[in-house]
């Protein structure tokens, strides 16, 4: 598995799923809403997460080479979130802000963040922080 990148420190569950042909999007929402379970999170952000992770499959399948979507807990400070994330090749030498603009109109209602790190190759990255009003607050342990 190749190193999953992100500004926030990474806690379990740690997975991710191969994308290599249209079954594999279906993979990706089964394992963003188990994932997001794992983390406390209420059915109905369970299923808003497994369609941003769905939707970023689609657009990686679309690119027409196989990519791996990562999914982790993360944790900065008390937050605990999900993170959803998937190296971006074809996008090196794009501008972020029009990649992040592009992103945003789609998949901006479904996450908290969705951030484009690094240059070789780029990371898309979006990150949905568990609250009260999405489930249950699960208490972690700093490292």
């Amino acid at each position: 598995m190749s190193d999953t990148k992100g500004p926030y420190h990474m806690r379990p569950p740690v997975m991710s799923v191969r994308v290599e042909d249209a079954m594999d999007i279906m993979i990706v929402r089964d394992t963003v809403r188990r994932a997001a379970g794992l983390l406390g999170f209420a059915p109905a952000y369970r299923a808003q997460m497994a369609s941003a992770g769905a939707t970023l499959a689609e657009l990686v399948l679309k690119t027409g080479e196989a990519h791996t979507v990562h999914l982790n807990g993360v944790i900065n400070g008390n937050k605990v979130g999900l993170q959803i994330s998937s190296e971006t090749p074809w996008l090196a030498g794009i501008s972020a802000n029009n990649v992040l603009i592009a992103l945003r109109s789609k998949l901006g209602e479904l996450v908290d963040e969705i951030l484009l790190e690094g240059e070789t190759p780029p990371n898309i990255i979006m990150v949905t922080w568990l609250n009260e009003a999405r489930g249950k607050l699960v208490h972690h342990d700093e490292e």
